[in-house]
């Protein structure tokens, strides 16, 4: 007879697609497997939870056995999706988007001067996953819901995204840039991670 696992007491997140479950150091891990032509393992921790990109032939067990050993970084990124606050994020009504629109509008217009760029527009996002984005042909998306979090934090992603069209990748030169105008951005960062989209 095979012993019943006891509940997770850290309530780490399920993923909503999960097909298998796995303890890994006393925790269960309720996980998506999606198997493609593939040659090798993949894990990918986000907000809805753990996902592992298998080969078509890879056998159960050698996939238990990479997962396993890999117990430490899945559960440390679980544990910092788990540790998030999701904040009772209003409607996105026509007016609460035109309150984030001129919010978000106006921290752009103050930095962009500071990084020396002029972005083409910008874009209100209701991206589930990311809070911005910027692309090549000088257009900058920002999530709505920054409107509604402390201004330091919202400051660092219109940053960052804005240091994107001078710099379009996460190298030295970029982080650089944003240390320029907010040299506390790690500090900013760390405490964006604790805000929930999803």
């Amino acid at each position: 007879m095979s012993a019943t696992m006891a509940p997770d007491p850290l309530k780490l997140p399920a993923h909503p697609r999960a097909s298998q479950t796995i303890d890994l150091n006393g925790h269960r891990v309720a996980f998506e497997l999606r198997r493609s032509a593939r040659r090798s393992l993949a894990l990918h921790v986000g907000p809805h939870g753990l996902s592992v990109r298998a080969p078509h032939g890879m056998p159960w067990p050698a996939v238990e056995d990479f997962l396993r050993r890999k117990a430490d970084w899945v559960l440390r990124h679980l544990h910092r999706y788990s540790a998030r606050t999701a904040p009772a994020w209003p409607a996105p009504t026509p007016a609460v988007l035109a309150h984030a629109r001129t919010v978000l509008a106006a921290r752009v217009a103050h930095f962009a001067p500071l990084l020396e760029v002029q972005p083409r527009a910008l874009r209100l996002s209701s991206a589930r996953t990311r809070w911005g984005s910027a692309s090549t042909r000088g257009t900058i998306a920002l999530n709505w819901r920054l409107a509604f979090v402390p201004t330091p934090l919202l400051d660092y992603v219109v940053v960052h995204e804005l240091a994107h069209l001078r710099e379009m990748h996460h190298g030295p030169a970029f982080w650089a840039l944003v240390a320029h105008v907010l040299p506390d951005y790690a500090e900013r960062r760390a405490a964006l991670r604790q805000y929930a989209l999803a």
